[in-house]
């Protein structure tokens, strides 16, 4: 009503002017304000969309603190570190081409099944280990090249076990065996875990240790897996 009265007031003023040129400024003075509103409104509604983009890639770019505690705890695991003593110091979202690359597979095909998750390097001592951890937190993977020998025990247990199987084999006593090292390994697959002679390139990591014992003048090789469920001594050692 008032940009009605104000039109009208000017119309009023300069009465005296050809109709031409009144309808001219009164077309100009529409236009001018229908523009101011648009751009009003769209200079409003700028800000609220970038906000929500940003909102909504900081939580896809954020790792959920479940997974950081599951990925800190593995990293504690094999390096006998507390948790407290460890900090992840870059996360980085990625889309992993597929399974092989995923798996930190040196020699991958090209086939685009894609697996959505991060890269996570957490420092452990003076060392950067490298994770792929998946979306749903369900594979936690760490860079087989990363060295873990010298952050590392023989978990008791696994130990245990590997000794009680060198016992039973030879019919020498425990007491009279003794472990002379072990070291943390990622078999590639099954067929090198089993120490298989002819293998195949696929990738299907079997993470575990390899472990020499001592038995009489022999030193006997074992491959266990991380749980000590598998315990398999080399076939080439003569029981």
């Amino acid at each position: 009503m008032k940009f009605i009265i104000k039109i009208s007031s000017s119309i009023n003023s300069v009465s005296k002017l050809p109709t031409s040129i009144i309808l001219i400024l009164v077309l100009t003075s529409l236009l001018s304000y229908g523009l101011g509103l648009v751009s009003n409104n769209f200079a409003m509604a700028i800000p609220n969309a970038e906000q929500i983009q940003l909102s909504q890639r900081d939580r896809t770019n954020k790792l959920p603190r479940a997974i950081a505690k599951k990925v800190l705890s593995d990293a504690s695991k094999r390096s006998g570190v507390r948790i407290a003593n460890l900090r992840i110091t870059q996360i980085t979202p990625k889309t992993f081409g597929n399974p092989c690359i995923f798996q930190f597979g040196e020699v991958c095909t090209k086939e685009y099944r894609p697996i959505q998750g991060w890269e996570v390097i957490i420092k452990v001592k003076e060392q950067s280990w490298t994770y792929h951890v998946n979306k749903p937190g369900s594979q936690i993977l760490l860079d087989p090249k990363v060295d873990v020998s010298s952050n590392t025990q023989l978990p008791k247990a696994i130990a245990d076990a590997v000794l009680s199987d060198a016992s039973r084999r030879s019919e020498v006593a425990v007491a009279n065996l003794k472990v002379t090292q072990a070291t943390p390994k990622t078999f590639s697959n099954p067929c090198r875990f089993n120490f298989g002679d002819i293998c195949t390139q696929e990738y299907n990591p079997v993470e575990g240790w390899e472990v020499i014992v001592k038995v009489k003048d022999q030193s006997w090789t074992y491959h266990v897996n991380k749980s000590g469920s598998q315990v398999v001594l080399d076939p080439k050692i003569s029981v």
